[in-house]
């Protein structure tokens, strides 16, 4: 079966994970929110204590972390794997609405994704990157404390990667039909907010 989602899209720094951890205390149009966010999900894949990839999954993921490259069309196995397992683990319902946090990243991964989930609704976070820069520096989003990849040289690639490769997503689901609705953040934007503008839609999942 195919679950419900929603995907959010932005740039680093947009605030994609605190909005995705906010959304699941909602009940916003009577729906259970579930958030995959697709970062953590590789980070914490590839801890010495994780068991659900391969020793070479392992090792694939650990080089595109360190190299803060996306997940290739050839390995993308590893990102149905992780998916997969977090439906399980969620026990994910007809009914519910799975938040895409950092998946798909390009249009070779929307593809294959489109056999396990139907995109309902796309939401694009747009940062500016000189304001994903600042909320980055002073953490807006109170997700940034543990990171070690937020250099300044590191923000700056990760930004032109999410232009070259990720918002060409947009038109791709638009070309599908698909809802989808941009918001603009600024250095003091946090998810309730957000929250609150969707509120006034109507139901789009």
């Amino acid at each position: 079966m195919k679950y419900k989602a929603m995907l959010v899209l932005g740039s680093t720094g947009a605030g994609k994970t605190p909005f995705g951890d906010q959304m699941e205390t909602q009940e916003l149009w009577y729906n259970t929110y579930h958030h995959f966010d697709f970062g953590q999900q590789l980070r914490d894949a590839v801890k010495d204590d994780a068991t659900l990839l391969t020793p070479e999954e392992k090792a694939t993921v650990k080089g595109l972390l360190e190299s803060n490259q996306l997940l290739e069309d050839k390995d993308f196995p590893i990102a149905e794997k992780l998916l997969k397992a977090f439906i399980e683990k969620r026990q994910v319902q007809p009914e519910d609405v799975i938040i895409l946090n950092g998946l798909p990243r390009h249009v070779g991964q929307a593809n294959a994704l489109s056999n396990l989930v139907n995109i309902k609704f796309v939401l694009f976070l747009n940062c500016p990157p000189e304001v994903a820069y600042e909320r980055i520096k002073y953490n807006s989003g109170g997700d940034r404390t543990d990171r070690t990849d937020d250099s300044l040289e590191e923000v700056k690639r990760k930004v032109n990667i999410f232009y070259d490769q990720t918002f060409p997503l947009i038109e791709y689901y638009r070309s599908r039909d698909i809802n989808i609705v941009e918001v603009a953040v600024d250095i003091d934007t946090i998810p309730l907010f957000i929250i609150q503008d969707l509120g006034t839609l109507d139901a789009m999942v």
